[in-house]
Formats: C-alpha cells, sequence, structure tokens
C-alpha cells in the first residue's frame, strides 16, 4: 500500500469512529491534505444515515472546504430535512456557504422562512451572505423587515454590513 493510500485510509478511519473530536480533527485534515481521499466518498458519509451523526458532520463540514460542488444536492436535502440532527443541518448551511452556490438559494430561503431554531437560522444567514448574490441580499433584507430580535437580528445586520453583494451566479 502505498504511504498515500496509507493516510487516506487512516484519516477515513478516524472520519468513521463517530467520535466528535476524532470525526473534526480527521475533516481538517482531509481539507489540508487536498487529493487524499476522493470526495465522491466524503460525500457518501456526509449522506448516508447509516454513519454516525459526527461521521456525517465531520464529511459535511470538509466538503464545504472542499468546494466539491457535485454535493450541493445532498447537502441542499440535509438542510431541508428536519428529521435530519440539527448539527448536521447546520454543518450543511455553512458548507453551502462556503461553497457560495447560488442553487442553494431556495432551500435556504425556505428553511428561513420555518419555525427553524436560531442556530440554523444564523448558519443560513452566514450562507446568504456568502452566496452574495443580489437575490440573497433580498432575502436578508425581508427577513430585516420582520423585525427579527436578539442573535438572529444581529446576524442579519452583519450580514448586509459586510456582504459584498451582486449577481454572482454560481461560483
Amino acid at each position: 500500500m502505498k504511504t498515500s493510500e496509507l493516510r487516506g485510509t487512516r484519516l477515513l478511519m478516524r472520519l468513521l469512529t463517530g467520535d466528535p473530536i476524532e470525526a473534526m480533527e480527521a475533516a481538517k485534515e482531509i481539507i489540508g491534505g487536498k487529493g487524499v481521499l476522493s470526495p465522491a466518498l466524503i460525500l457518501e458519509v456526509a449522506k448516508s444515515e447509516k454513519y454516525r451523526i459526527w461521521s456525517r458532520v465531520g464529511a459535511v463540514y470538509a466538503l464545504g472546504f472542499l468546494g466539491f460542488r457535485p454535493s450541493v444536492p445532498s447537502l441542499m436535502r440535509v438542510l431541508q430535512n428536519s428529521r435530519e440532527p440539527l448539527s448536521l443541518r447546520c454543518h450543511a448551511a455553512e458548507a453551502l456557504g462556503n461553497m457560495q452556490d447560488a442553487k442553494a438559494i431556495a432551500v435556504i430561503e425556505e428553511v428561513m422562512a420555518r419555525g427553524e431554531p436560531g442556530s440554523l437560522k444564523k448558519w443560513c444567514i452566514y450562507a446568504l451572505s456568502q452566496i452574495g448574490t443580489s437575490r440573497a441580499r433580498k432575502i436578508l433584507t425581508r427577513a430585516r423587515e420582520a423585525k427579527p430580535n436578539g442573535t438572529i437580528a444581529k446576524e442579519i445586520k452583519l450580514a448586509l454590513e459586510r456582504g459584498h453583494w451582486g449577481d454572482k451566479g454560481t461560483r
């Protein structure tokens, strides 16, 4: 077995432990060592309910930073599915924002409009600010006009102030 294959196998094993620290540390190493593990393999972990939650969270986190565009539809399904664990859905929103893919806007808007927990809405706000299209800005502006309170109001205000807005489409 080649050294790179052995390293990839070890990373995959750490990711699949389901331990929060091991899974996230493995995800960071996956991000830093691009090409060691196939993004398609990481996507399989992210979208399959047969893996432990933290294995999936680590995989979603890695996909967001790797910018693996074929994962966007699966990440949108995770975000949209209220039966998925909240931590996984939050990481899916973050990953979609990191990928800056405008195709995710409709799903993010839908999640923002539902009675979802504030922590999830916070990551949806982040995602919209990173996607940065005029449509994303309009969604945040409408959300601000609904006069949310607390953290959500602060997050929207910051996102609108710091965002780089325009029609960027899919980056």
